[in-house]
């Protein structure tokens, strides 16, 4: 019930990107019981983020939407039951019956044990691996005709590293600074770390089961690359904030490698 795409197109390379909210996806038994439109869920989810993740060649984008189940929360909250459990959104017409609500728990528990798989299989090629979680984040919430959310609370990017240990930091803090004041498009870009967004269950997941073997750092994108109320792609600006992406990351991946052998 839980479809994802795998990607692992370089052992050797020691970083592993996710989009576990990309996905749009609704299995027909949730589908039919869905009490939002296709239009609400689709802001609500994490569209396009599988490109940010494609410019790595190790990669595992989830296609299954959010609505269906939440790979970022912990096992008892990824199902939507109540509007409660989802930013007051009636999601459900009616309950889930128990059966299929075990049903999603399974796919749930299995897909967290095949990434546990996929992590340790690429623990025995590197001492350390780095696992990018991307994400993406609405800022125009009163309307699509009101003015964007104020930008103060609102980066352009965010670093989320509250499930890192503080000695970790400066690792994060020296991609930060690759990303910011990049130009893009009629702005210089605003990064910041832990500003309204800092991890979610996955990367807490991910950091306490694997410790200092593995740093794995959750990254929202303001959706300034698409206009968050139609769906509809600004190809030049994602283009534009891909590239700035992978280049950062690259060099920054090439600044840790470098460390490691002086060390």
């Amino acid at each position: 019930m839980i479809y994802s795409d795998v990607f692992l197109g370089d052992n050797k390379f020691p970083l592993l990107a996710f989009a576990i909210h990309n996905g749009n996806y609704m299995p027909p038994e949730l589908l039919q019981n869905c009490g939002i439109d296709a239009d609400t869920r689709l802001r609500e989810e994490d569209p396009y983020t599988n490109g940010f993740a494609e410019c790595f060649p190790n990669r595992i984008i989830v296609q299954t939407s959010r609505f269906a189940v939440d790979l970022n929360r912990p096992p008892e909250k990824a199902v939507y039951q109540k509007p409660e459990d989802a930013w007051g959104l009636q999601v459900r017409k009616m309950p889930i019956a128990d059966n299929l609500y075990t049903k999603l728990l399974k796919a749930y528990a299995d897909w967290y044990q095949i990434i546990r798989y996929q992590i340790e299989r690429l623990l025995k090629i590197h001492s350390t691996l780095i696992i990018l979680d991307l994400h993406s984040y609405n800022h125009r919430r009163g309307g699509p005709d009101v003015a964007p959310d104020p930008q103060t609370q609102n980066p352009d990017l965010i670093l989320g590293r509250n499930n890192l240990p503080e000695s970790v930091y400066p690792i994060v803090e020296n991609l930060r600074l690759l990303l910011d004041g990049n130009p893009f498009q009629n702005i210089k870009l605003d990064c910041r770390c832990d500003i309204k967004f800092s991890g979610g269950h996955f990367s807490r997941w991910v950091n306490q089961t694997f410790g200092n073997k593995v740093l794995c750092l959750t990254i929202e994108f303001k959706k300034i690359f698409m206009d968050e109320w139609t769906g509809e792609l600004n190809l030049p600006a994602y283009f534009q904030l891909k590239e700035i992406f992978q280049t950062a990351v690259l060099k920054w991946m090439s600044e840790i490698t470098s460390l490691e052998k002086k060390g």
